[in-house]
């Protein structure tokens, strides 16, 4: 394992260097967790690596985040991050959000990780795959592009290496990036082939054992760790669930237990959207949340899908409660 980096190599910015004090400069290590293994983490330095127990008096922390310890190692304070996705992964500069430009294309779910992107306080860019295999790759973009004005679109083939020649100003020395899509949108392909050999040699390098934060043979940083490929799984807000708790309790009345909605005979969503009852657009909605990203064959609710089964179940009794008072 390579325990050679600089900290501009792990990411280190003016903004972080800001928030040292002289002893900090003159004393202390600075640190980056680059990984979590049940209640240990994983940190680096330019000395080296070093793991510290979590304890009940060191606040929350995740993969990304800058922490100042002493020269033995003990854990001192840590640093106010840049972004931060909760309990998951922090001081990513820029996301990529991938789409493909297939039948998996989906606006909706596009605007969904922008809006986790930017609670956030991390850049957006929207990275569309597949172009060598759409018709109407400038239309679809141009639908993208009208979400935000200012907001950075690309259409790619990620397993084009000449395509991908437009990423190159996104993945400067030191900047961390993180990929958000959905199953089958071509994050892979696109990490793959961003990962390959340079002409002049560099390759990736893994910081610490589990590989969680790589150094690209650009300089740039990708954080790639479950919690964030699954980000999309995890982040239900509450307030976002409370709004379909009627879908759910509509949905029990369909005739099949593991109804998908999608034509299916005696589906009660179906029955409502033909009878003008509620809105196609509002189930999109409701299936992009419910659905679990993962085997279009499995049935079987994921723990996030059971998460949201469970609260906006909660929350249609909480609203009968209320209406017998």
């Amino acid at each position: 394992m390579d325990s050679t980096f600089t900290l501009l190599d792990l990411g280190w910015q003016a903004y972080f260097q800001q928030q040292l004090s002289l002893d900090d400069l003159e004393s202390n290590r600075i640190a980056r967790i680059c990984s979590k293994t049940g209640s240990n983490y994983e940190l680096v330095t330019e000395s080296g690596f070093f793991t510290l127990e979590d304890h009940l008096d060191m606040p929350d922390m995740a993969i990304g985040d800058w922490v100042v310890a002493d020269t033995d190692n003990n854990f001192l304070r840590l640093l106010e991050s840049s972004s931060t996705f909760e309990n998951i992964a922090s001081n990513i500069d820029t996301v990529f959000l991938i789409c493909a430009l297939n039948q998996d294309f989906n606006l909706t779910l596009i605007k969904r990780y922008l809006e986790l992107t930017h609670n956030a306080q991390a850049d957006a860019v929207v990275i569309l795959t597949k172009a060598d295999t759409c018709e109407d790759a400038a239309e679809k973009r141009a639908q993208v592009e009208k979400l935000d004005p200012l907001l950075i679109v690309e259409t790619v083939n990620a397993l084009d290496a000449d395509s991908l020649r437009c990423l190159s100003p996104l993945l400067k020395k030191g900047k961390t990036i993180a990929l958000l899509g959905a199953v089958g949108s071509g994050k892979s392909a696109l990490i793959n082939t961003l990962m390959q050999t340079t002409a002049e040699g560099k390759a990736q390098r893994n910081i610490g054992d589990s590989g969680a934060l790589k150094i690209m043979p650009s300089g740039a940083i990708l954080l790639d760790t479950a919690g964030m490929r699954e980000l999309q799984l995890a982040e239900f807000d509450s307030s976002t669930i409370a709004n379909f708790a009627d879908m759910i309790a509509l949905e029990k009345q369909c005739r099949f237990t593991d109804c998908r909605h999608e034509g299916e005979p005696g589906c009660a969503i179906k029955a409502a959207v033909k009878a003008n009852q509620i809105d196609e657009q509002r189930v999109a909605d409701f299936l992009l949340l419910r659905n679990e990203d993962g085997d279009d064959d499995q049935v079987t609710k994921s723990k996030p899908q059971e998460k949201f089964y469970r609260s906006a179940q909660s929350d249609i009794r909480a609203r009968k409660h209320s209406s017998a008072e």
